[in-house]
């Protein structure tokens, strides 16, 4: 009877965790919010020419300084013009690709002519080879990607700006000594000075 007396007295102890449990998850699970909905999109804005011409130089400007096709990659910011419009940065095939070069392979250089579509190619000092067109990844497992490279840096290369003629030096004639004038300067000419009457009443 004593032992009953004791359940029955600490009974409500025992199951209020359980009860405030039983009550708290439903509340918690009515009071939770409804998943976020994502908000609709606005749609893109129009952009003027000019903003456009902005954003693909901000994106080339984001563009990483090396750009793989195929099994070469190419270094995409080196890119230098030369005066016979042929464009040469340097290349590196059948390696893994890393931010720069790390291996004491020789460099190599490939040269890219866009009015003929043509490249070619050079391994640290050696000359450079003949022209040929670019590797499909079809035609060559080491080139192969070359045909994409080519299309990308020449359909987005700036057209070269022609020459202007330059404008022939003015000549000025030798200024020939001018000759003595035997003429006196009108500055110089004496003004006639009046007679002068004498005065009236001397002899």
């Amino acid at each position: 009877m004593h032992a009953t007396g004791l359940l029955i007295a600490w009974w409500p102890l025992l199951a209020a965790p359980v009860l405030s449990q039983a009550i708290v998850t439903p509340l918690q699970a009515q009071s939770a919010p409804e998943a976020v909905k994502p908000a609709p999109t606005a749609q893109e804005p129009e952009l003027s020419e000019k903003e456009k011409a902005l954003l693909q130089k901000i994106n080339a400007l984001k563009a990483p300084p090396w750009r793989t096709f195929g099994a070469c990659r190419y270094d995409w910011a080196g890119w230098k013009l030369l005066s016979s419009g042929v464009r040469t940065t340097a290349v590196q095939c059948n390696r893994e690709t890393t931010d720069a070069p790390g291996d004491s392979t020789p460099a190599a250089s490939v040269a890219v002519h866009c009015d003929t579509l043509k490249l070619s190619l050079r391994s640290g000092d050696q000359a450079w080879s003949s022209w040929r067109l670019p590797y499909a990844a079809s035609e060559s497992k080491e080139r192969g990607g070359e045909d994409l490279m080519v299309a990308s840096l020449c359909a987005n290369a700036k057209p070269i700006p022609k020459p202007q003629p330059s404008a022939p030096p003015v000549v000025t004639p030798a200024a020939k000594p001018a000759a003595k004038s035997t003429a006196t300067p009108a500055s110089r000419t004496p003004t006639a000075t009046p007679v002068q009457k004498p005065p009236a009443g001397k002899p």
